[in-house]
């Protein structure tokens, strides 16, 4: 049942995306492009995020304050 589920989802993005039209090795290609673009953002919301968020934070209780 989980299987037929995994498979339903993948053919799902494949057909959104275009996949289905690319060989074995461009889908490789294109899905390892989309990982490392994931992974960067994840990187970044990771790590510079919570800095951004503390600065708005302080930007705004000053503003209140005046």
């Amino acid at each position: 049942m989980a299987l037929q589920f995994l498979k339903k989802l993948n053919y799902q993005y494949e057909v959104t995306t275009g996949l289905y039209m690319l060989e074995t090795w461009e889908k490789y290609i294109v899905n390892g492009v989309v990982c490392a673009g994931f992974s960067l953002l994840a990187y970044t919301a990771i790590n510079h995020l919570p800095t951004q968020g503390m600065n708005m934070m302080s930007q705004l209780s000053s503003y209140a304050t005046i």
